[in-house]
């Protein structure tokens, strides 16, 4: 799971990130690159991230994850 999360954050960013690297506080990730981000989740895992929660969920690849695994479809 580890390695197909980090593919979709540089398929999504256009550059690697390590898996538990902070990416809102970094500014790696904006508003706009989030969106592009909660879409991909729901085609790719059938798995809606609320709007309340993207901040907590997209804070690092290891949080979305986890957040997949507990909220597959």
């Amino acid at each position: 799971m580890e390695q197909e999360i980090l593919a979709l954050f540089e398929k999504v960013l256009s550059r690697k990130v390590g898996f538990h690297d902070e990416l809102i506080e970094s500014d790696i990730l904006d508003s706009i690159l989030a969106v592009d981000l909660v879409l991909e989740v729901q085609d790719v895992y059938g798995c809606m991230i609320p709007p309340t929660e993207v901040a907590t969920v997209l804070k690092t690849p290891a949080d979305l994850a986890r957040y997949i695994e507990e909220n597959r479809g």
